[in-house]
């Protein structure tokens, strides 16, 4: 069965998850991890019965309309105990509480791995479709992954470009980091890792400069307010950068889950790339990348 291709496609299926059909099981699967809500959404979004309340928050992830159709949990034994799932699904690192108490009480508990690299994120797909009896769907959403990045690697790598993904507060990724396997499954660069920073690490306005990155992406969330933790990415410093490109803002949202918005946000940073290959003077402002049309990859 395809994945989602389109709106029409994202209409159906939540139609589809709505009304039930002949074949469809009953919502029994609860998740309290919201990259879960997502993956889970895409492979069997009609055993979906709840996702966390972080998902009903305005996103632009094509998936968003359907989440916010499911009742929404705030990772509480209660909400367990009057759901009756057959089946909880969270990740390595929330709700730690919940997970004691679920299995105290003969809950079904199942966790995903944070993923560090691309390969650990398939896994959790196939350990996911396992799961739910979606082997099929898992499949072929892996196979997705690795195609649409391979594409996109193959068209950037030959620019020879070294990048760095900087985030809130000038942290930054290094080696065994997924913002790096992400980079690198691009064919690019983080310059990050190849100064030594393992893990995470933050970097100074001054680092920055000195490095002189050929391009810097920045997550950004739809939060409209100002933040001291972004604010220094707009410091008139920066200017001095003269990178090869402009500094890119994608939607952090795009980024958060290895999900096809991970595919968007590729796409949309080899575009900004190409689209300004050939002007290699620029200087550097931020462009925005701002599409609610749909994260579906084609």
């Amino acid at each position: 069965m395809p994945l989602i291709s389109s709106h029409f496609g994202m209409a159906a299926l939540l139609l589809w998850s709505l009304t039930g059909t002949s074949m469809a099981r009953a919502a029994d699967v609860m998740s309290v991890n919201q990259c879960v809500d997502q993956m889970v959404g895409y492979l069997a979004p009609d055993r979906l019965s709840s996702v966390t309340w972080l998902s009903h928050e305005q996103t632009n992830l094509e998936i968003f309309p359907l989440l916010k159709a499911i009742p929404a949990n705030h990772g509480e034994i209660e909400e367990v105990m009057n759901l009756q799932p057959a089946m909880i699904i969270g990740g390595q690192f929330g709700a730690p509480g919940l997970k004691s108490l679920v299995k105290k009480f003969g809950y079904d508990w199942h966790e995903l791995s944070l993923p560090q690299d691309l390969d650990a994120l398939y896994r959790n797909w196939e350990q996911l479709g396992a799961w739910l009896g979606q082997e099929s769907r898992a499949h072929d959403m892996v196979t997705r992954l690795q195609t649409g990045l391979g594409d996109i690697q193959k068209n950037l790598a030959p620019l020879n470009i070294q990048a760095m993904v900087v985030n809130a507060n000038g942290w930054v990724a290094g080696n065994d980091n997924f913002q790096d396997a992400y980079l690198r499954a691009l064919g690019l660069s983080n310059i990050a890792a190849e100064r030594g920073i393992q893990g995470w690490g933050q970097v100074s306005l001054e680092q920055l400069i000195y490095w002189q990155p050929d391009l810097i992406i920045v997550p950004d969330s739809l939060f409209g307010g100002q933040a001291r933790a972004t604010q220094w990415m707009d410091h008139p410093a920066l200017k001095k950068v003269h990178s090869r490109y402009p500094m890119v803002k994608v939607d952090a949202g795009w980024l958060s889950c290895g999900t096809p918005a991970l595919l968007r946000a590729a796409k949309e940073i080899q575009r900004h790339i190409l689209q300004h290959e050939n002007n290699p003077s620029a200087s550097v402002f931020i462009h925005h990348v701002v599409n609610k049309e749909s994260d579906h990859v084609t």
